[in-house]
């Protein structure tokens, strides 16, 4: 098994975003970030939570999906995938670039395999 990651990064939409000052934000500011992360994560979630239990193919398997956003208002429209794929790329870049907005920008990062884990299996992290 290993990890695809794949980084997502929407055009900027709200107010934060496309100026990227992100420093004191109003609450209607922060809203209009928020519905619009809410916006994309609508669009994908069925799609992405269908991957683990699509028939099994040669290769492109994918058993697990995670989706990591950052966590600053002025950057709520950056993403990272996360995909457990047994061996190969399950070909979910071309599926995304087709639901998303123009100008979405995603490309894949690489195919990671686990190197080193901290802590240990079975040690307390106390």
């Amino acid at each position: 098994m290993a990890t695809l990651a794949i980084s997502i990064d929407l055009p900027p939409t709200g107010e934060l975003e496309t100026t990227g000052n992100g420093t004191s934000p109003s609450q209607a500011q922060m809203d209009e970030e928020t519905r619009a992360r809410q916006r994309f994560v609508d669009t994908v979630a069925s799609y992405l939570e269908s991957l683990p239990s699509t028939f099994p193919h040669t290769t492109g398997n994918v058993t697990r999906v995670e989706l990591l956003g950052r966590n600053v208002f002025s950057q709520l429209n950056h993403y990272l995938l996360l995909v457990t794929v047994d061996i190969g790329n399950p070909g979910i870049e071309g599926r995304l670039s087709a639901m998303l907005p123009q100008g979405t920008r995603i490309s894949v990062v690489g195919e990671f395999a686990p190197v080193q884990a901290w802590p240990k299996p079975g040690m307390s992290s106390v």
